[in-house]
C-alpha cells in the first residue's frame, strides 16, 4: 500500500467519524441483533445506539436514543404496522427493513409502510454494510423487476389520485395478495384460515388485512364483504411470479412512495 493510499484511507476514516450515524437494531432473535451490532460497530461511520428485542421496547428506546437509523427485522410480528409508530417517535429516523423477500408484494408493502430502504433476505454479511451505505446516500440497490413494480405502483397511484376516486377505494390500489385476501374475507375465512389457505404467516396475514382496510377506507372486516360485491377480486389461485435472477439497478429511496401505516395491532384487533 502506497503512502498516498494510506493517507487517503486515513482521511476517509476521519471523515466517517465526524459524520457518524446512530443505529437501533430491532430483532426478536437476540443472537442475531447482537451479531449485527458487533459487525456494524466495526464501521467508523456507524454507532450502535442500542438493541431491542420487541417493538414496544424499540418505540420507547427510540424516543430516548433518537437514532438516525432503525434496522428492523422483517420477521417481527407487527413490524410492518409499527414503522409509522417508530417514525412518529423519531420523525427524522430512517427505518430499514431487514431480510425481506424481494417480491413485488413484500417490497411495496414495506415501502407503503414508510421504510427508507430494505436489506433483501438473499444478502450476505459482506453485502450488509455496502447496502446500508447506499441507503444512507438515498439509493436502494434492487433487481430491475422490483424497480419496474415500484414505478408501476407509483404510476397507478398517481392515476387514481388524479381521477378523484370515490371514498371507497379501487382494486387498482390493492396488490394481488390483498385482492386474494379480500376474496377470502368475503367468503367468511378467518385470519388463521386465510394464512393456511395462502401458506403465509398469521402476522403477515394481519398486516395485509390492515393494509387493505386502510386503502379501502374501511373500518371493519365485515365491510369488505359489501365492498367486494361491486368488485371482481383476482382468482384465489392467482399469484405473483417469483422474480428470477436479473441485473441489479439502483432506485431512489423508498420513502417517497410511502403511505402511513396503521398502529401496531392489538391481539384482538382482527379476528384470528
Amino acid at each position: 500500500m502506497t503512502i498516498h493510499s494510506v493517507a487517503t484511507k486515513s482521511i476517509r476514516q476521519a471523515d466517517d467519524r465526524r459524520h457518524q450515524y446512530g443505529f437501533l437494531i430491532v430483532s426478536g432473535i437476540r443472537f442475531l441483533s447482537e451479531g449485527l451490532a458487533e459487525i456494524l460497530a466495526r464501521e467508523p461511520w456507524i454507532v450502535v445506539s442500542g438493541i431491542s428485542n420487541s417493538l414496544v421496547e424499540a418505540i420507547l428506546m427510540s424516543r430516548g436514543l433518537q437514532p438516525d437509523f432503525i434496522l428492523l427485522d422483517a420477521a417481527l410480528d407487527g413490524g410492518l404496522a409499527a414503522v409509522s409508530q417508530l417514525r412518529d417517535a423519531v420523525p427524522c429516523v430512517r427505518v430499514v427493513a431487514l431480510a425481506i423477500m424481494e417480491t413485488e408484494q413484500e417490497v411495496i408493502s414495506w415501502a407503503e409502510a414508510g421504510v427508507a430502504g430494505f436489506i433483501p433476505r438473499t444478502a450476505t454479511l459482506a453485502d450488509l454494510v455496502p447496502l446500508l451505505s447506499e441507503i444512507k446516500e438515498g439509493r436502494q440497490p434492487c433487481s430491475s423487476r422490483v424497480a419496474f413494480c415500484l414505478l408501476h405502483r407509483v404510476a397507478s397511484t398517481a392515476g387514481v389520485n388524479g381521477k378523484a376516486r370515490e371514498v371507497h377505494g379501487s382494486t387498482s390500489l390493492l396488490t394481488s395478495r390483498e385482492l386474494q385476501i379480500s376474496a377470502l374475507i368475503s367468503a367468511g375465512y378467518s385470519n388463521k384460515e386465510i394464512a393456511r389457505q395462502l401458506n403465509i404467516g398469521l402476522s403477515t396475514t394481519k398486516s395485509h388485512v390492515h393494509n387493505l382496510l386502510r386503502k379501502l377506507n374501511l373500518q371493519r372486516r365485515s365491510q369488505v364483504v359489501d365492498w367486494a360485491r361491486g368488485q371482481r377480486p383476482a382468482p384465489l389461485g392467482a399469484s405473483t411470479p417469483t422474480p428470477t435472477e436479473e441485473p441489479e439497478c439502483v432506485i431512489g429511496a423508498l420513502a417517497p412512495v410511502q403511505r402511513s401505516a396503521e398502529p401496531v395491532p392489538n391481539s384482538g384487533a382482527t379476528s384470528a
